[in-house]
Order: structure tokens, then sequence, then C-alpha cells
């Protein structure tokens, strides 16, 4: 048997390197979410854009420009845990919340109540778009953008994790 020369030790490399690239890619443009009951589930990009879309507006505070945001409302993402809503959510339902957490660590959380249709009209997105085009890497693949806050403190980048907590 042949031993691999240079060239083909230089193409097992960079076959290995693209394969470790694109499972890094696959990983960065997915979320993993949790229920209280520990039930995970993930969802890449394009699952996500099979789901029902919404869309959102708002003003960027920083280059005061209108912006349009397509994506799934985390409500009926939510639900898909099994999370209580509508009549359901009462009670000790109603110290839950809801942690989303950045590739960089940027942690915000949103009452349960804040996100539910049957308490508010808040459309909190899981965008996946903007303006009709793919987010940029500085957003990620999929960002929170919450346009009834005032300031977009809340609006997360590049969301990793999404999972619902009971507060004591």
């Amino acid at each position: 048997m042949r031993k691999p020369g240079t060239t083909g030790l230089l193409a097992i490399a960079l076959v290995s390197l693209l394969c470790t690239i694109a499972a890094a890619q696959q990983s960065q443009s997915a979320i993993t979410m949790e229920g209280l009951d520990g039930t995970k589930l993930t969802l890449t990009v394009d699952q996500l854009r099979q789901m029902p879309q919404q869309s959102v507006s708002l003003v960027n505070p920083h280059t005061k420009t209108s912006e349009k945001y397509e994506g799934v409302l985390l409500a009926d993402l939510l639900a898909k845990l099994n999370t209580p809503s509508g009549d359901k959510l009462r009670g000790d339902e109603l110290r839950d919340y809801v942690e989303v957490t950045g590739r960089d660590g940027y942690k915000v959380i949103f009452a349960l109540a804040e996100v539910a249709p049957a308490f508010q009209d808040n459309k909190v997105l899981v965008a996946i778009t903007s303006d009709g085009k793919p987010l940029d890497e500085k957003q990620g693949a999929v960002r929170i953008v919450v346009p009834q806050d005032k300031r977009p403190a809340r609006s997360v980048r590049m969301v990793a994790t999404i999972a619902v907590r009971r507060a004591p």
C-alpha cells in the first residue's frame, strides 16, 4: 500500500478543516430550547423558516433608520415546549420566566406573561431575517427583537439558548 504524499496529507487536512468549519457554522445557526420539565428542543434556521412567520418594524436608535425583522414569535416557540399559556397561565405559572442567552454570554429575561398573547400584545420575535435578507454575522443567525421596548437592550443577538425557568 502506498503512503500518502504531501498532497494527500494536505487534502486530508483540508477536508478535516472544512468539516470542522461546517459543524461550527451549523451549531451557530441553531438554537437550543429548554422547558420547565427539562424537555430540550434544538431548532435550526431552516426549521424556523418553515414555521409561521411574523414581522415587526422598529427604528434603530443608533442609525435612526427603520428596520423590518421577520421570524417566529417567541410565544409560538414556547408552545412547542408545552409552556403554560392562555387560561393555564395563572397562579404559580406567573412566576415563570424566559431566559435568552447569546453566544457571547449576554443574557436577558422576560416574564412569561410579557410574551403571552393572553396577557399582552407584545410581539417578541425570534428573528432570522432583516429586510428580507439573512441576518449578518454581527447579529448572528438568530436574534431576539423586542420592538415595544424603548431601548433595544433585550434584543439579544447571536441567540444560543432559550430556557423557561421558575422564580422561587
